[in-house]
């Protein structure tokens, strides 16, 4: 099979332990991309904080970021998809976690917003490399133009109790993920990284028996499942590896190079 599109996740499954990428998984990309591969990333991550991997990976192409609520152009920054969550369902959870004493996160386009004293703050500039917009209250955003609520704990007894209760509540109407080990995820209910992969194959008009796709957790399962080549990672949970049709070395062992040169570079 010739492929012609990759999508790869980033955390867990791109970037090492330390959030890194090889020289040697960058030297193969770029291998793959000089074969007129398309070579995408697909992430939970914001925009901003998925940018300045691609462009160490010289992308020119649209990137699939916030788990397939926003897609837009690495290079150029034009968008090519965006989902909104209705705003009387982000006032509801956000009230919901307030009161439930829970720091929230609010996700636009290109910026993340906290309350003063969140728990939050050092976690978005570490792992989001982007420096939150601190706000006394939420109600001013409250516009229509969120694309994703994050919550988290460090007590797990209350983010799972927290969640299955908003996850009766929403479940009709939002997608809930789990992100690193304390935080939950929730974006519109269409959101999701097979949507927006298939709508990326459309755009290109790539089959879609034509696509790899390749991660390490559950918000990656529907598109490893809509692949041509679903890839799971080596450190992936065992549900995932059972779905995936290929399962790679861990990201620590540069999976994804592994993937590309034994399907796309044939080596």
């Amino acid at each position: 099979m010739e492929y012609k599109l990759v999508a790869v996740d980033m955390d867990g499954t791109l970037l090492t332990p330390q959030l890194e990428i090889s020289e040697e998984t960058v030297e193969t990309i770029n291998r793959v991309i000089e074969k007129s591969v398309i070579f995408t990333l697909s992430t939970g991550r914001m925009y901003l904080a998925a940018i300045p991997f691609a462009n160490m990976l010289n992308l020119d192409v649209p990137i699939i970021t916030c788990n397939g609520a926003l897609t837009k152009c690495s290079r150029t920054g034009k968008v090519y998809d965006i989902k909104k969550i209705d705003k009387k369902l982000s006032s509801k959870v956000i009230k919901y976690c307030e009161e439930a004493g829970i720091s929230v996160s609010i996700y636009m386009e290109d910026d993340i917003y906290i309350q003063k004293n969140s728990e939050n703050l050092d976690i978005h500039m570490q792992i989001d490399l982007a420096k939150p917009q601190i706000v006394v209250d939420f109600d001013s955003l409250l516009d229509g133009s969120i694309i994703k609520i994050m919550f988290n704990s460090s007590d797990k007894y209350k983010l799972e109790q927290h969640t299955r209760k908003l996850y009766e509540l929403y479940k009709e109407q939002l997608n809930f993920y789990f992100s690193l080990p304390h935080f939950v995820e929730i974006v519109h209910k269409e959101a999701n990284k097979r949507n927006a992969l298939e709508n990326l194959a459309r755009k290109f008009n790539i089959k879609r028996e034509e696509i790899i796709a390749m991660g390490d957790n559950f918000n990656d399962k529907d598109m490893i499942e809509y692949a041509g080549l679903g890839v799971a990672m080596g450190n992936a949970p065992d549900y995932l590896k059972e779905v995936a049709e290929f399962v790679t070395h861990s990201n620590d062992e540069d999976g994804v190079r592994h993937v590309l040169e034994k399907f796309i570079l044939n080596r």
